[in-house]
């Protein structure tokens, strides 16, 4: 194997990119894949842990890594996702003059450089034959940018800045304090408490003029995130994408909101994965064909089920995988594959029932077929100063590790809600799409729920299945009907076990806390304890729908 390191890529503004070249040893032309990333090409995990650049060159590519603007060896000034899409075209037709290259790329990353190959997608420079968008999003702005009745996931966004960005801006700045920058990464868990979020102390000790304020702020040109939102153009884009998600990955809502507006031809896989791990361990569980011999076909792992999908759309190989859709069922931890995604099916409906106090520490309540009989108020405590952890599931924020885990020791807390099922008499295939309708009522205008499917086996651990949380502007003190997603989950549940539903009116430091008064721990610090109110009954009946695969 052939090493460069960093070539120049001059864009058609004159900025240099740079990028580390790897390319057989022989004097033939390749087709070439590239990674454009903003967290240093140099990184061992973008070499060998995510994908084996090795064995992609053994393969017969040129694999090229680059930095891109403004980060790390390349010049510029970085700014998120603004310069994606024209650098990204830029980049591929460079990458695709090389002398050593055949004309032919592909492109491949997850998350932040699985959105630069979608924004490069979007400009169709005629020489990008396909990609593999991983665990990513179309518009990246979603959950940041959103006005004030709508849930922002502070938490996550603070952990990329001062994790993943800052000290590369400090050092280009040529204003690292390195001493002080490590004292807030090893106290960063506790630094995602600092409230408000939109004058967050660590990156205004730091870094004082950092976008993360033009981001918090709500400042960031229109101009600038509706370039960003890729949901319109990739609705015309060509290429073949390949696209994978990850069961408890922060990403898989976006990563399927992507899929579905993307026009050319596509896959999607998803797995038992995390944001950081695609080994099969996920939490407190390991899932058995998640790493190596993945999906029906056994593909012996991700390197190798890139190398046939590009071997595919850049060598016209055939790839031996039929169909285009690759679903992992947990529960039975067997991979199960559709040649679309599935859909359609049938919702089971189970009702919220039980009494005023319904944690699990004061035996809960029940989720049955029928209706409460009697309109009741269930008790939801929010105190901001206190409020309900992240724990599992698709948590992607400092301190927390995302997964399956046993949650049954939170849902004891007085301010969670529970309702669990008797037995389920047979196995149950919940796939698809999980709703919920929920009568409720808040103190003030904002009412808040995280709400979170589990599964509670014979020795009352609960494992988490699917999650989300949901705000929305009410009219205080009357109730209010609303309709959201719980998630979108291939899951099935044992016979014996029962399902059960979990309700809190916050989760924190993923997403910022209601205050009780019209405000969040975006904008504001200071509020009050209150009581929200969930309903069952004739009148109100609060429900979840599963979709049951019959």
């Amino acid at each position: 194997m052939i090493i460069e390191k960093n070539a120049a890529c001059t864009l058609s503004d004159g900025e240099v990119l740079r990028a580390d070249v790897y390319r057989p040893d022989d004097e033939e032309r390749h087709p070439v894949l590239m990674m454009r990333l903003p967290y240093d090409k140099e990184t061992p995990r973008y070499f060998e842990e995510y994908l084996s650049v090795p064995r992609m060159v053994e393969s017969g590519y040129v694999v090229i890594l680059q930095d891109v603007r403004g980060r790390f060896a390349s010049g510029g000034e970085f700014y998120p996702f603004v310069h994606e899409g024209k650098d990204g075209y830029d980049a591929v037709e460079w990458a695709a003059r090389l002398p050593f290259s055949d004309g032919r790329v592909g492109m491949f990353g997850m998350s932040y450089h699985g959105y630069t190959q979608l924004a490069a997608a979007s400009q169709h420079p005629p020489s990008l034959r396909a990609i593999a968008p991983v665990m990513t999003m179309a518009d990246p702005w979603e959950g940041l940018l959103n006005d004030s009745d709508t849930v922002s996931a502070t938490g996550k966004f603070e952990t990329w800045v001062l994790g993943s960005m800052i000290e590369d801006h400090l050092k280009r700045k040529g204003t690292l304090d390195e001493e002080k920058l490590q004292h807030y990464l090893d106290n960063l868990p506790d630094y995602l408490y600092d409230f408000p979020a939109d004058t967050w102390g660590p990156v205004q000790d730091l870094d004082p003029d950092s976008y993360f304020f033009e981001v918090m702020q709500r400042r960031v040109p229109s101009r600038v995130v509706k370039e960003a939102d890729l949901r319109q153009t990739l609705q015309s884009a060509t290429v073949p994408a390949l696209f994978m998600g990850g069961w408890y990955d922060a990403l898989l809502p976006s990563t399927l909101s992507a899929y579905r507006v993307y026009n050319g031809e596509k896959s999607f896989w998803i797995g038992p994965w995390t944001h950081e791990e695609m080994t099969g361990r996920a939490g407190e569980v390991f899932f058995e064909g998640a790493e190596t011999e993945i999906g029906t076909e056994l593909i012996k792992d991700t390197t190798e089920l890139h190398i046939k999908w590009f071997d595919h759309w850049l060598k016209s190989k055939p790839s031996g995988v039929e169909d285009k859709v690759h679903l992992y069922i947990t529960g039975s931890n067997k991979w199960r594959s559709f040649p679309s995604m599935p859909h359609g099916r049938e919702a089971e409906i189970f009702f919220l029932k039980g009494s005023h106090e319904l944690s699990a520490a004061e035996g809960g309540g029940g989720l049955g077929k029928e209706k409460d009989q009697q309109p009741l108020p269930h008790h939801m405590l929010l105190d901001p100063g206190a409020p309900v952890p992240t724990y599992g599931g698709s948590a992607l924020v400092a301190g927390n590790e995302s997964g399956m885990f046993d949650i049954s020791g939170l849902q004891t807390r007085p301010d969670v809600l529970v309702y669990t099922s008797e037995p389920l008499k047979e196995k149950k295939l919940i796939m698809g799409e999980v709703e919920a309708r929920l009568w409720g009522e808040a103190p003030s205008e904002l009412f808040d729920v995280f709400i979170r499917l589990s599964e509670v086996d014979e020795s009352g651990r609960a494992w988490n299945i699917t999650e989300t949380y949901h705000r929305e502007r009410v009219v205080p003190r009357e109730p209010a009907e609303m309709n959201l997603s719980v998630g979108v989950t291939a899951h099935e549940v044992k016979a014996g076990h029962r399902l059960r539903i979990d309700l809190s009116a916050s989760n924190a430091p993923h997403y910022d806390v209601n205050l009780n008064n019209g405000q969040t721990t975006r904008t504001a610090v200071h509020g009050e304890k209150a009581t929200e109110f969930i309903y069952s009954g004739p009148e109100r009946a609060s429900a979840i729908y599963l979709p049951v695969e019959r």
